[in-house]
């Protein structure tokens, strides 16, 4: 952005690539496509891929709210089809990914393990998209691939900060769906299970334990555990679905099911389960958007744990435009017990739209003392209008007791207490580069020798250990002190110092003629 604007001559604006295509016929596209494939061969696999799961994979129509039903879903899954897709091609993918730091030294490759991690997690979203339209056996079939080809090479990954063993996480709620998603026999989920326990199995000797349970136990139980099977026919107890004590999946599994249910279109089935399950933001918000809202609102009122559940429903009833009941809801979400910020922020900027200055204010300033940011603190300015000299006050001193060190500062700099920032700065042992800077920048006038000593300790600190990747950061903490010496017409004690670095450092040549520079 600054380049663009210091140098608006430079910035190349280039046709978007719709328009380069537009004008091409079928014959031209062909030939483009085949170019690139020549080029860059890999593109293959995810053209492949692509076209299987652009043209290959229906699109499941959803019942609305009153025609929905089993019976309704059951009929939808039976007209799913049938054909395999080719899974090598995702196979080739993940493969590959995992493969693509062979050649890199260990030291090197342990800095692109995540880049390879997240290239296999755009492979498992093409399983997600069969899973989204309602295919739950191609999104298996592609499941299988991915996790065989994975747990053959994710060894040989550097997992020193846990970023190849964490995709485990994130294809375990995608295989649950997918079995719970599949019209699938008693003896087919079975076959399943065998195999999530094998690759369990395996994971377990790596520390990576319970990684498949929920999936696990969607393929022993699908839709007809007893439990569950009364759940969605209404019968709801405080067991919920499990006859026993609730295991520690039982909400990811919860998630995966209410999911299937709401493409489905099976709505009261959702609403039986998310009830039982004690999945309350999402009874609520399915009842608004069912336009069941008054009952959502009792039972929110009701049964809402936390501000961010009331956030969810406030800005669901938003959304129909129920202002009232929504600004209800973010009020009472306000007395309930964990982070209230956002939800009070939301609520100050509703309260406004509806003309309730006083609850916005209200909202803003629970909201800054929540979370006190420069941005909340600013938000309560402006809603305070002529009552913020008192309220001023009061907000500062809420903030001097508190231990949030970079908000302090940039608050005390928003309003010019230089002084306090100092303060704040002094009485920490460690404070980053940028809090350290910004004050360092406002102090130069008021502060001179205090501004001469924090930038000659750290570009010292730099030079004296020989940091030469961070010769410029040492720079310019001089280029801050020569500003400073200037403040005060210290020019002649500024050019000692300096000499004196020069004499110092002389042995550093890419150091010294930087020092050079500063003589000016």
């Amino acid at each position: 952005v600054l380049a663009c604007i210091r140098e608006p001559g430079r910035i190349e604006e280039r046709p978007s690539l719709e328009s380069l295509l537009a004008g091409l016929d079928r014959s031209q596209l062909q030939a483009l496509v085949v170019w690139l494939v020549e080029r860059w061969p890999d593109l293959i696999d995810a053209i492949e891929a692509k076209l299987q799961a652009s043209f290959a994979t229906p699109t499941v129509s959803l019942a609305p709210p009153a025609q929905a039903g089993p019976t309704a879903a059951k009929d939808e899954a039976l007209r799913q089809r049938r054909t395999p897709v080719d899974t090598t091609v995702y196979r080739r993918q993940v493969r590959v990914a995992l493969h693509s730091l062979d050649r890199m030294r260990a030291s090197e490759a342990y800095w692109h393990v995540g880049e390879v991690v997240d290239e296999i997690r755009q492979v498992l979203r093409q399983a997600q998209d069969f899973v989204t339209a309602g295919d739950g056996r191609t999104a298996l079939a592609i499941l299988e691939a991915i996790t065989e080809e994975y747990m053959a090479g994710w060894i040989y990954l550097d997992d020193s900060d846990g970023e190849a063993s964490a995709f485990f996480a994130d294809m375990a709620p995608v295989w649950t769906e997918a079995l719970l998603t599949a019209d699938l026999t008693l003896e087919e989920r079975q076959a399943w299970a065998r195999k999530l326990t094998k690759w369990q199995g395996e994971l377990d000797n790596y520390g990576v334990e319970e990684a498949f349970d929920a999936a696990l136990a969607a393929a022993h139980q699908g839709w007809d555990s007893p439990p569950l099977v009364r759940v969605l026919q209404g019968k709801i107890t405080e067991k919920g679905v499990w006859e026993g004590e609730a295991p520690w999946f039982a909400d990811d599994l919860a998630v995966a099911r209410l999911n299937v249910l709401e493409r489905q279109g099976r709505y009261q089935e959702y609403l039986y389960l998310a009830e039982a399950e004690g999945q309350t933001e999402r009874y609520v918000t399915m009842l608004v958007r069912l336009g069941r809202v008054q009952e959502a609102v009792n039972y929110g009122l009701q049964y809402l744990d936390t501000p961010e559940e009331a956030l969810t429903l406030a800005k669901a009833l938003r959304e129909r435009e129920e202002f009232q009941n929504a600004l209800r809801i973010a009020e009472y979400g306000l007395s309930l017990q964990g982070p209230r910020a956002p939800l009070a922020t939301w609520l100050s900027e509703l309260a406004l739209g509806m003309g309730e200055a006083e609850k916005a204010l209200e909202a803003a300033t629970i909201a800054f003392r929540d979370s006190p940011t420069l941005s909340a603190y600013l938000r309560v300015k402006h809603l305070a209008d002529t009552r913020w000299p008192e309220i001023k006050q009061d907000l500062l001193a809420y903030l001097k007791g508190k231990g949030y060190i970079e908000n302090k500062v940039d608050i005390y700099l928003e309003e010019g207490m230089v002084n306090e920032a100092v303060q704040v700065v002094d009485t920490q042992p460690y404070m980053g580069y940028g809090v350290l800077e910004r004050v360092v920048d406002a102090a130069i006038q008021s502060h001179p020798d205090w501004v001469i000593q924090q930038c000659r300790q750290q570009a010292e600190s730099i030079m004296d250990q020989g940091k030469s990747r961070y010769y410029d950061h040492a720079v310019r903490w001089l280029e801050k002190a020569r500003a400073a010496y200037r403040a005060v017409d210290r020019e002649a004690e500024w050019q000692a110092y300096l000499h004196q670095l020069i004499t110092h450092h002389r042995r550093k040549y890419s150091l010294v003629p930087r020092l050079e520079a500063l003589r000016r």
